[in-house]
């Protein structure tokens, strides 16, 4: 079959593959229809993810087409599905809490095993979800990921959100801050176009992220202030950044994951008992919501912040994201 292949920093190849096998019991076999490209793939791309490993098919964040039956889901040969990539021992004290993000032998489809940039793959049975359009099915992930972000930063109606980066996570985010009732919602990015797109995606203010002490300009426009940030870059500047711009007593969430090591003003955070905490991928009832939510027709209408193009195109898609213009928020790659 053929598959989009990360082979070595900086190179993706469409090129003919074996067959993946069945990795346990319980899985089916899927053929693939959309893949959007993740940020953390981006990062692995350019040779800065430590998760992976090349040769590598990637593609966690995707919908494609059952071949078989699974009535107990409810769920038909033809139908199409997205799927929850997440893979645990189901037995631990956080799978058992629906927690499973945080499982000790936690793997992950596209990382640790073949993903949805090949032709076929294969998926756990009980983690399909039938969704009604192929390139919204491949956004259900990252909407999982953004619920999870703003619960993690607890906003509730009436609160100041900072987010940095407006990729589709931090664009999803800001989303799902403003459903939430978030009255003031700041983004930021370098990204001329994208600061454009975040205006859609529920922003009320937008800075330029190359602004020269943008902390100050963000303080002097919340003298107190955000209730949260959510960093979904995951720079030490953007880290740093986030704790320059909460309020004492509030809330900041990681998201982001370019970079590993911060150094951070530690004494700062003691003094205005800043809470920090991570997020990463989502609860199973999270990620159930975000079926439902792209079902409902949450989201804003595919627009300039989505490009759709074909697999075998991924290659140049990849560069464009990690060393072009990066007009769009979100590509997704469609197998022909």
């Amino acid at each position: 079959m053929k598959a989009l292949v990360w082979t070595a920093a900086h190179e993706m190849s469409w090129m003919e593959v074996a067959q993946p096998r069945v990795p346990q019991s319980g899985w089916i076999r899927v053929v693939s229809l959309a893949t959007g490209i993740c940020g953390s793939e981006i990062s692995a791309y350019l040779g800065h993810n430590e998760l992976r490993t090349p040769p590598l098919v990637m593609g966690h964040e995707f919908s494609a087409r059952m071949v078989e039956d699974v009535p107990e889901k409810n769920l038909y040969a033809g139908d199409i599905v997205t799927v929850n990539p997440l893979v645990t021992c189901g037995q631990c004290r956080a799978c058992l809490a629906g927690q499973r993000q945080r499982c000790l032998q936690r793997q992950i489809i596209g990382i640790d095993f073949p993903g949805s940039m090949g032709e076929e793959f294969w998926v756990p049975a009980d983690q399909c979800f039938k969704v009604d359009d192929p390139i919204a099915g491949a956004l259900v992930e990252p909407l999982a990921c953004a619920v999870r972000a703003v619960n993690q930063a607890q906003t509730v109606v009436g609160d100041v959100v900072i987010v940095i980066g407006a990729g589709i996570i931090g664009l999803m985010s800001a989303w799902v801050a403003r459903a939430q009732g978030a009255r003031w919602i700041v983004v930021t990015d370098t990204n001329t176009q994208r600061l454009r797109q975040a205006e859609v995606w529920g922003a009320t203010d937008v800075l330029d992220a190359r602004t020269p002490d943008l902390a100050t300009e963000i303080r002097r426009m919340l003298p107190d202030g955000a209730d949260a940030v959510i960093d979904a870059v995951g720079f030490e500047s953007t880290r740093v950044m986030s704790l320059e711009t909460v309020r004492r007593g509030g809330r900041v969430v990681w998201i982001g994951l370019h970079e590993n090591l911060t150094t951070l003003p530690a004494n700062q955070c003691v003094r205005d008992e800043t809470e920090i905490v991570g997020s990463f991928c989502y609860t199973d009832e999270e990620f159930r919501r975000a079926v439902a939510l792209v079902n409902q027709g949450f989201l804003p209408p595919f627009g300039q912040w989505l490009d759709v193009r074909p697999m075998r195109d991924g290659a140049a898609a990849f560069q464009e994201q990690a060393e072009g213009p990066a007009p769009f928020a979100k590509i997704v790659l469609q197998m022909a």
